[in-house]
């Protein structure tokens, strides 16, 4: 019998591993919990608050900021490396250089910088 509806398997969307900046053994984030990408380091996240979009969505359990939290990502559907140039930093969005690369976007574009590569130039981004 086909079930229709319910949660789809793990394999289906975006999944990243990200540290949760304010988990702590009193209060962990737990399986379930609203995140959202924080601009403090690479990969890093933290409790969504009030009113703010639903980004990440936790699928373990993490009880301090070292401990790799697996998470679905909402409204991404990759994420890639690419070349960059000028300045640019974790939380940019970015655009085209014009040169086969990406460069920081000026308005927010539904992109999203998760780690720099000062060494290779390159930037893994989360791209919607």
């Amino acid at each position: 019998m086909d079930q229709i509806g319910g949660v789809l398997p793990d394999s289906f969307g975006l999944s990243l591993t990200v540290f949760a900046t304010d988990a702590t053994p009193e209060n962990p984030i737990m399986p379930g919990d609203i995140l959202v990408l924080a601009n403090t380091g690479p990969y890093q996240a933290r409790r969504a608050a009030a009113g703010e979009a639903v980004q990440l969505v936790s699928k373990d359990t993490a009880r301090d900021v070292e401990t790799p939290l697996g998470v679905h990502a909402a409204g991404f559907s990759r994420n890639v490396a690419v070349k960059y140039t000028g300045a640019i930093a974790v939380g940019n969005s970015v655009e085209a250089d014009g040169a086969g690369g990406v460069r920081a976007a000026a308005a927010a574009n539904g992109t999203y910088v998760v780690k720099v590569d000062t060494v290779r130039q390159k930037v893994e981004v989360l791209i919607p």
